[in-house]
């Protein structure tokens, strides 16, 4: 027969389990969106370049064609930004998943150095991110070309 203490031992551990589970559910919300802004914005910048690369068939200022790295290098931006928050916010989930950071409903993320290394939330590690090294510098290239296609009259 079980003792009052042991029931109320496994009572509280039952309560922490699922308080962990809410919390760690809670956690993949932002994780889900900052992966899903990813795409949303590489997207956008596809469009982009994708648009001024047709519209440059037609009678476009080249300053139109140059004008067109401001949103795709914003693009850019945004992506390592929310790639970094994403990362951090992964760290966070293994922390309350390992035991290392207790269930506090907290989804303060630490951006201090120590846990932006083990996060690989630095900004060169997110640059380097083949999320962002095989897509951003083509769509780059593209509008290079095309810009001097068009200064050199060529389209």
């Amino acid at each position: 027969m079980k003792s009052k203490n042991s029931n109320n031992n496994e009572h509280k551990q039952g309560a922490f389990s699922e308080q962990k589970i809410s919390y760690l559910t809670m956690l993949q919300e932002p994780i889900g969106r900052l992966s899903t802004s990813s795409s949303v914005y590489k997207g956008f910048t596809a469009t982009i370049v994708t648009g001024i690369a047709t519209l440059s068939y037609t009678d476009i200022k080249l300053i139109i064609l140059i004008l067109s790295f401001i949103p795709v290098l914003s693009f850019v931006a945004v992506d390592i930004y929310y790639l970094r928050l994403e990362r951090l916010y992964r760290c966070l989930y293994n922390d309350v998943l390992s035991g290392r950071h207790k269930v506090d409903f907290s989804i303060t993320l630490l951006t201090d150095k120590e846990t932006r290394k083990r996060a690989n939330a630095t900004i060169w590690a997110c640059i380097c991110s083949p999320s962002i090294w095989l897509f951003y510098p083509a769509m780059l290239f593209i509008l290079t070309v095309v810009c001097f296609l068009k200064w050199q009259g060529g389209v």
